[in-house]
């Protein structure tokens, strides 16, 4: 446990094989608001990207501190983001601390190293089902869930797929080849269509990561130079992103908590 946002060691995420992102739901509101008067509790499940890796100060720029640092700053933050994490060992490592600390809001990115391992979306379907079930079931918190922005165009990608660019970056994994551009695609949209779905049955909210585009070929400065991150910028980016999704109430009652 990580409490008042101290993030996880830096580990960097490496592609291998099907490493791809994405997902798209409906944004249901939680009905259930934090007790006025009573520290909001902020906690953040998830996997290497909460580590601020790519960033230029990881301990203060990674996306979750900015989120806590910038949308709430009253509230009590705990990060039990674990590099290398999926969503089945986020259920054993996570989950159930996550509810012991009675959230008012938990945020959740899970999915890089599903799909770098090849998890079939049935079975990261299934997993991540049984998260958002288990905290709707066991806490009163608003669900942030974040779908992932495409990384077909990333630099690292570009550099080891199977047909590289003439000016692409050398690729930092000899002997590493990685799936074509429309393996990745289609791997992300099976993805995507499960986040929606599980999302839409729960009632969580999805951040729509998605909606950003192509961000590495409109926005290369939200890549940090491994080619894969995202830099300070984008985790600006990220951050914004999930605060715009912030139940009102959630930002209400984290102001009026007492200091």
């Amino acid at each position: 446990m990580r409490p008042l946002g101290t993030v996880t060691g830096a580990a960097v995420l490496i592609i291998a094989s099907t490493a791809c992102l994405g997902g798209r739901g409906p944004s249901l509101d939680p009905v259930a608001s934090p007790v006025i008067g009573e520290p909001v509790v902020y906690v953040a499940i998830g996997a290497s990207e909460m580590a601020g890796v790519g960033t230029d100060e990881p301990f203060r720029q990674a996306w979750p501190k900015v989120l806590w640092r910038d949308a709430l700053p009253e509230a009590v933050f705990y990060d039990l983001g674990r590099p290398g994490s999926t969503l089945a060992e986020a259920l054993v490592e996570q989950a159930g601390e996550a509810a012991a600390l009675r959230p008012d809001l938990v945020t959740v990115w899970l999915n890089v190293n599903d799909l770098v391992e090849q998890v079939p979306a049935t079975a990261y379907e299934a997993d991540l089902r049984q998260l958002l079930t288990m905290l709707d079931d066991s806490t009163d918190a608003a669900v942030l869930v974040a779908s992932t922005p495409r990384i077909d165009s990333l630099p690292l990608y570009l550099a080891c797929r199977p047909d590289p660019p003439l000016d692409s970056q050398p690729c930092p994994a000899l002997g590493v080849s990685l799936p074509s551009p429309s393996h990745v695609r289609a791997a992300v949209e099976r993805y995507n269509a499960a986040i929606g779905r599980v999302a839409a049955e729960v009632g969580a909210i999805v951040v729509d990561l998605e909606a950003f585009g192509d961000a590495p070929a409109e926005h290369p400065e939200w890549i940090a130079a491994d080619g894969f991150h995202p830099s300070a910028e984008g985790a600006i980016a990220i951050a914004s992103a999930f605060a715009e999704a912030v139940p009102a109430r959630i930002v209400a009652a984290a102001a009026a908590a007492p200091q």
